[in-house]
C-alpha cells in the first residue's frame, strides 16, 4: 500500500461526496416545491377571469448578503362568488411584456380560499424556467465530476514522480 495516494484519494472522495450531497440536496429542495404545488393545484378547480391592473414592486431580503432586492409582480383582480379579489401573482421580468396592465387572465381559486390561485400561464413561463434551471444544474454536475475526474488524473501524474 502506497501512503503517498491517500491524501490524494481523500480529497478525490471528499469533492465526489460533496458533489453528491449538493445534488441530493437539491433533488430534495425540487421535490418539495412540486409536492407543495401539487397540493395546491389540486385545490385551485374554479375557472375565473382575472384582469391584471398593474404591477407592483416585490421585495427579498437576504440575509447573508445583506441585501434587499426588489422584482415586478403583476396584480389581478377577480370576482368569485361576489367577493372582489386583488392578488399577487409571480414575480416575472418578461411577464410585463406578455401581458401588460388591462389584459385579461385565466386563474384557477381555491373555492374554500378564494384568495389562493393558480395562473396556469404563469406556471407554463414557470417551467420553462425550471427547464433552464435543470440543464444549468446537470451541467454543474458535469464539471464536477469532470474536475473530479481532472483533479484525480493530476494528482496520479504528480505521484508518478
Amino acid at each position: 500500500m502506497d501512503l503517498e495516494k491517500i491524501p490524494e484519494k481523500g480529497l478525490v472522495i471528499f469533492i465526489a461526496l460533496a458533489a453528491i450531497a449538493f445534488s441530493v440536496s437539491i433533488l430534495f429542495l425540487v421535490l418539495m416545491s412540486a409536492v407543495k404545488e401539487k397540493k395546491k393545484r389540486a385545490r385551485c378547480t374554479e375557472r375565473v377571469v382575472a384582469e391584471v391592473i398593474h404591477f407592483t414592486d416585490v421585495s427579498f431580503y437576504d440575509r447573508e448578503k445583506d441585501t434587499t432586492y426588489s422584482e415586478r409582480a403583476p396584480v389581478y383582480e377577480y370576482s368569485y362568488k361576489g367577493e372582489l379579489c386583488r392578488c399577487t401573482g409571480k414575480c416575472s421580468g418578461s411577464w410585463i411584456k406578455k401581458k401588460p396592465a388591462g389584459t385579461h387572465v385565466e386563474l384557477l381559486v381555491d373555492p374554500e380560499n378564494p384568495r389562493s390561485f393558480i395562473c396556469p400561464e404563469e406556471e407554463r413561463h414557470g417551467r420553462i424556467q425550471a427547464i433552464k434551471g435543470i440543464c444549468i444544474f446537470v451541467g454543474a454536475v458535469m464539471l464536477v465530476v469532470l474536475g473530479i475526474y481532472l483533479t484525480k488524473t493530476y494528482l496520479e501524474s504528480l505521484s508518478e514522480f
